[in-house]
């Protein structure tokens, strides 16, 4: 089995944090598309998008998470 690094490289940081920027930004703009009367199309595209994006920004936890799964299920 491939030995797994523990550190994360610069680029990867600056990364996940342009995710989690990202994603919360298009979460409280589709709120404001939301509130502002826009349509249901819209606001709920952004918050999809924002949601893939702090999906996007928890990669590591993910993949952190399903290597623990597949290693319980052995």
């Amino acid at each position: 089995m491939a030995r797994r690094r523990k550190e994360r490289s610069l680029g990867e940081m600056i990364s996940t944090v342009c995710f989690y920027v990202v994603g919360a930004y298009f979460v409280f703009e589709g709120a404001s598309l939301r509130d502002a009367g826009g349509e249901p199309f819209r606001y709920i595209g952004m918050w999809l998008a924002g949601l893939a994006c702090l999906l996007g920004g928890a990669r590591f936890l993910i993949a952190d998470l399903v290597a623990q799964i597949k290693a319980i299920r052995r």
